[in-house]
């Protein structure tokens, strides 16, 4: 059975996920919980590879590179500055296919008899670039991802259809997630994450919620002691 393994110093046992369970990481200490999310947040969105080491099958994986989340539900951004910058790789990787090359061809020579003729006609000095490629098109054609779902649930698995459309995600974290989810919407969500070959995690204070057939969990209580629950059903 193919796991996910996300370690980090002073949080034992691992937080292992398989195909058939999602995880629950419980920091009941605030402090504590405080630094867990900086430091997530930095690596997935910073790149700063401190902290939290993750694996799949043994095979070391960049955080970066490999996990999303959302931090804030009160702002499910489908056009955040990360998600716009995948859109604009996507899109000049489409631009670099052969089948594309007359186009472009044209839109630079269209660019280059603007340019000119707007050097001549205003006397000015001016140098200009005219090679066309993705991000300067996409800004030309404002490209905006459509968040038309009005259910929490469908645009939380339109959300994950999209960052996996745009980079090969294995990990999905949800911080205080619970709190907007019913059982049915997590077992629900849990099974789109898993059609798309992505792991599903909860980052939660203080959970009091039923333990889930599916879920594993990981409760660190204030005094920072570690209590397992789940990790019987799971055995790897």
């Amino acid at each position: 059975m193919d796991t996910l393994i996300l370690s980090r110093y002073g949080i034992q046992p691992d937080i292992i996920i398989s195909e058939s369970n999602f995880f629950t990481l419980s920091i009941e200490n605030k402090e504590f919980l405080m630094t867990v999310l900086s430091q997530l947040r930095n690596q997935i969105d910073g790149g700063k590879e401190d902290g939290f080491n993750l694996s799949f099958n043994g095979k070391a994986l960049s955080i970066q590179k490999s996990v999303s989340g959302i931090f804030d539900f009160t702002n499910l951004d489908f056009n955040s500055k990360s998600i716009t910058n995948l859109l604009i790789k996507k899109f000049s990787e489409f631009l670099e296919l052969g089948e594309q090359t007359e186009s472009l061809i044209t839109l630079e020579s269209i660019f280059y008899n603007l340019a000119e003729d707007f050097k001549l006609k205003s006397g000015l000095n001016i140098e200009y670039d005219t090679n066309v490629n993705g991000a300067c098109l996409s800004k030309v054609c404002s490209f905006k991802i459509s968040d038309g779902k009005s259910r929490l649930l469908e645009r939380l698995c339109e959300y994950v259809n999209l960052l996996c459309e745009l980079i090969p995600i294995r990990l999905f974290i949800l911080v205080f997630g619970k709190e907007f989810l019913s059982e049915n919407n997590i077992m629900d969500f849990h099974n789109y994450c898993c059609d798309k070959s992505v792991r599903l995690m909860f980052v939660e204070g203080t959970d009091k919620s039923r333990l889930l057939p599916i879920e594993r969990r990981l409760v660190i209580d204030k005094d920072i002691c570690t209590i397992p629950q789940g990790y019987d059903e799971f055995a790897t």
